[in-house]
């Protein structure tokens, strides 16, 4: 049987499609006039570690959020209260390391004083940071084990678990009552859960939703493959967002479509592009395409519709309002956010796929690469004193570290720091080697800094041999010279990479133009290769598809899909990455 569908948009509006193409910044919250950083507990986090992380005493952690005097649970958000942060211990707070924390070493410290200082053994410190037995260095990163400290509460140490509970943010004239109907559990369960809630409920503060107590379900046989030919229900959730155009044509004849309508539809044609070339491989589905719009108004009646509740694969939506809605609305359903987002949209609904890898990911990759490619050249990485971006530093860092851990030829056992100002770059300068490939990295998006560090670096070439790694936020940078970004051999990570020598990528450009007589842009090559490879998951395995991510074979034109679980009650990530690097021949993807 052919191909069923149910269009609710006319599938003229893909002649539309135009020419263009597309760790850790702190949360802060304010509650009864006090500014508090809002904190999501992740996999391995301890209270102890969370309060050397932000300088705050464990008691007034636990004051401020009184359900974590009983542990910690994945997912839960902690209001960390900023009054309460001890200026002086702020400045050398060790970084997070999922159950560890990362102490940089200061100057004159021994590591004796560490080990007192963080209440371990120092032989347990040396069997976990073996390079430091002969002492250690200003400037290194020495790896706290928090599970090793003996001298503390057991709650305080214990690694934050999967108790499938849920943080509920309080909102106004909501009392334990009203929670206790909201979520199918009793009002004593909501307050064992919370220490007895002592302040009662207040709005803006954040409360542990234990889960709710359900029967052992049968077990059932998984079919590990499923028959071709069976029927599968899609949905398309896009923003096409059709009315907007009428203002933003009746304003400027020449701006074109709408941007959210742009990107609906350049996704729409490529994903029909897939859909045509899965049905010759068997593909049966009763496919919907709905417009959720781009705003609140516009979804949320559409999120009701009858296709969305019976389906078993939704594309889309967008926004992260609207997923997280439709984790409500239909439970069952797999959801595929193929857009931008941060990782927080899979916290809490094991039913999302994340499809472009977050900055995290990115940086975790450019970390390997350069430990893979560049261990035995002069590692420099660049501090600005730029107070918000100290944590992402530092966690690339240590992330770094570690990749560098056992690699043959090592130039030196750490890492270089280039403490710099925003526009002085001297300590980076005066760190470059004369005979050594010198590899500079900045974690920085600030425009003033990445520019004056590009264009003063990319002076001293050839003289020196220099190449730089930065962020991919660096190509929407508009006063980076391209000619300075050249002479560094310059080095981004990125989620996407469009090889147009491609010869599967030069077929797809040849049949997208004869087909829409336009050229694809970024979201016709995310439409293809994101439906592609969950409809073709779909298609063999049934709604039991995302257990058997790794098996599915597809050939994706501008990504790759390495989908991970981050916890049993989290959503899927896509952790794969790119380097690509500017080069005498332009821009290109790295080898």
């Amino acid at each position: 049987m052919g191909m069923i569908a149910r269009f609710c948009l006319f599938f003229g509006l893909l002649l539309l499609v135009s020419c263009r193409s597309t760790m850790l910044a702190q949360e802060m919250r304010q509650v009864d006039g006090q500014n508090y950083i809002q904190h999501t507990v992740l996999k391995g986090q301890t209270l102890y570690a969370i309060s050397k992380h932000y300088a705050v005493p464990i008691e007034a952690i636990t004051f401020a959020n009184p359900a974590s005097r009983q542990g910690l649970s994945l997912g839960q958000v902690l209001l960390i209260p900023v009054k309460a942060q001890v200026k002086k211990e702020l400045k050398t707070a060790p970084a997070l390391m999922e159950s560890e924390l990362g102490h940089t070493v200061a100057k004159k410290e021994t590591l004796f004083g560490i080990s007192r200082k963080y209440g371990v053994e120092l032989s347990d410190l040396i069997a976990r940071n073996p390079s430091v037995s002969q002492g250690v260095k200003e400037g290194m990163v020495v790896v706290i084990p928090v599970s090793k400290i003996t001298t503390l509460p057991v709650q305080q140490i214990t690694a934050a678990i999967d108790d499938k509970s849920i943080s509920h943010l309080v909102q106004p004239n909501e009392t334990v009552y009203s929670l206790s109907k909201r979520y199918d559990v009793s009002p004593e369960e909501i307050q064992a859960t919370n220490g007895g809630l002592p302040q009662g409920l207040k709005a803006g503060t954040y409360v542990r939703i234990p889960a709710k107590k359900e029967a052992p379900k049968p077990i059932e046989p998984v079919v590990p493959v499923r028959p071709i030919g069976t029927s599968n229900k899609v949905v398309f959730l896009l923003p096409f967002a059709i009315a907007a155009n009428d203002s933003v044509q009746s304003r400027n004849k020449e701006k074109g479509l709408y941007g959210p309508t742009d990107a609906a539809v350049q996704f729409y044609a490529g994903a029909r592009m897939a859909i045509d070339s899965l049905e010759q491989l068997g593909l049966r589905a009763d496919i919907s395409v709905l417009d959720v719009g781009d705003d609140a108004l516009t979804w949320t009646p559409v999120l009701k519709n009858d296709a969305v509740l019976d389906a078993d694969l939704c594309i889309g939506p967008f926004h992260r309002a609207a997923i997280e809605r439709l984790c409500r609305t239909a439970p069952s359903a797999h959801i595929v956010c193929p857009v931008p987002q941060s990782n927080k949209v899979l916290l809490g609904n094991p039913n999302v796929s994340k499809v472009l890898s977050g900055r995290p990911d990115q940086l975790q990759q450019m970390a390997r690469y350069v430990a893979f490619h560049h261990a035995q050249d002069n590692i420099i990485l660049c501090a600005p004193d730029i107070v918000d971006e100290k944590d992402l530093r530092d966690q690339f860092r240590i992330t770094l570290e570690h990749a560098l851990e056992g690699k043959k030829g090592r130039l030196r056992d750490s890492v270089l720091v280039a403490k710099t100002g925003k526009r002085d770059i001297a300590d980076v300068i005066t760190k470059l080697s004369a005979t050594q490939q010198n590899v500079v990295i900045a974690t920085s998006e600030d425009v003033e800094y990445v520019t004056a560090l590009v264009s003063r670096l990319a002076e001293l070439v050839p003289g020196k041999r220099i190449i730089l790694f930065g962020l991919n936020s660096w190509t929407d940078i508009g006063t980076l010279d391209l000619a300075d970004l050249e002479a560094l051999n310059t080095h981004l990570p990125a989620s996407t990479w469009v090889d147009r020598d491609n010869p599967r990528v030069k077929h797809f450009i040849h049949q997208y133009r004869d087909r829409f007589e336009n050229e694809p842009g970024d979201y016709a090559f995310l439409g293809f290769d994101v439906s592609f490879f969950y409809l073709r998951a779909l298609m063999e395995y049934g709604r039991d598809f995302p257990s058997h991510f790794a098996e599915v074979n597809t050939q994706p034109l501008h990504l790759s899909f390495k989908l991970f679980k981050s916890g049993e009650e989290n959503g899927y990530r896509n952790e794969n990455a790119f380097m690509i690097e500017y080069g005498p021949k332009g821009l290109r993807k790295a080898p």
